[in-house]
């Protein structure tokens, strides 16, 4: 890539740096690029760096994810990100001995140990590192059923490590640089967890009757009923959240890793919106480690099916037409890169 000295050479011979070049072109280009190119763009000048940061929302919700894949030797672990088109990226993890990789939240691989009982959070594109103390719990639980994301906490200036066991009807969270976890309990079994735009929401079976709470983790930790969404009776069998970068829904998933989108989440106006009315088309990318996922608008004459054959499964016909659904053991989604 340029850095901020090079120079281009105009029609007229004139000699220009490339951090003159127009915004409007800098911008198409920028559009075009891979991931991994686009953090080597955002790094070449400052005008350049201001372009990626004002579009990079724009770039990364319309990224589809890369698979995430594992290979072990006796010291150290190497992390291998692959896209449609078989291009790879690979890293060596820090931290990865004697422990297990359990999800990705925000771009972080989430590692936990067995002794000690810790968990590292590493991104294994910018190397940052995160570390939380030893659980108090059962940590047999930990790789089974449960729920860990990250966010960022405006309140508190710092990353927030909120980590949900389903069958402990509790969530615990710690923050960074702080040795300790807190806890808060609910009656109702919590279905799932989710971080959206800064905030973190639970969605909760009472009986079947569903319902979202928003956790707040500062000054008192405390669930908080979002009473005016309500789902009209549904029937789920495996509800979770999940978002398009720019939206949250709830879908169900199905066995044999089938889904169907039920509900949007409108917070702004606190409402769902019955999601088949839309028209709209999503593919959605299953993480069957973790059991997160991420949807996709389809846009028109896009070949997401070509590109991802290979981990294409069978999808559900609805009012909008055959969903595509795509499965992998994990995703690395971009749109949560930078959610903070």
């Amino acid at each position: 890539m340029a850095n901020e000295r090079s120079t281009i050479t105009s029609d007229n011979g004139d000699e220009r740096p490339w951090s003159d070049l127009n915004h409007d072109l800098l911008l198409l280009v920028m559009m075009q690029l891979g991931v991994i190119d686009f953090l080597a763009f955002s790094g070449v000048c400052k005008p350049w760096r201001l372009i990626a940061l004002s579009n990079k929302n724009k770039f990364l919700v319309s990224r589809p994810p890369m698979s995430l894949s594992f290979s072990t030797n006796a010291n150290e672990t190497e992390c291998c990100l692959e896209d449609f088109e078989g291009r790879k990226f690979k890293t060596i993890v820090p931290h990865s001995a004697e422990r297990t990789c359990i999800g990705v939240t925000c771009g972080y691989l989430i590692l936990f140990g067995v002794k000690p009982r810790d968990f590292w959070l590493v991104n294994p594109i910018t190397r940052h590192e995160l570390h939380f103390p030893n659980v108090p719990f059962n940590y047999s639980y930990v790789c089974k059923i449960c729920r860990a994301i990250l966010v960022f906490s405006p309140s508190l200036s710092k990353w927030v490590f909120v980590f949900l066991i389903k069958s402990y009807g509790k969530i615990w969270f710690s923050i960074a640089d702080k040795r300790e976890w807190t806890h808060v309990s609910n009656i109702s079994y919590i279905c799932d967890l989710y971080a959206f735009k800064g905030k973190v929401y639970t969605l909760h079976d009472h009986y079947s009757d569903y319902s979202i709470s928003e956790l707040r983790l500062y000054p008192t930790p405390k669930l908080t009923l979002l009473e005016s969404i309500d789902f009209q009776n549904p029937f789920f069998q495996r509800p979770l959240f999940v978002s398009s970068g720019e939206n949250l829904y709830v879908m169900d998933l199905y066995v044999g890793y089938q889904y169907k989108i039920y509900y949007e989440l409108d917070f702004d106006k606190m409402k769902c919106v019955w999601r088949e009315k839309t028209g709209e088309k999503y593919a959605c990318f299953f993480s069957g480690l973790s059991y997160v996922a991420a949807i996709i608008l389809i846009e028109p004459g896009s070949n997401l099916h070509t590109q991802y054959k290979r981990y294409a499964r069978y999808g559900v016909t609805t009012r909008s037409g055959k969903e595509k659904h795509f499965y992998a053991k994990m995703w690395y989604f971009f749109h949560e890169f930078f959610n903070e």
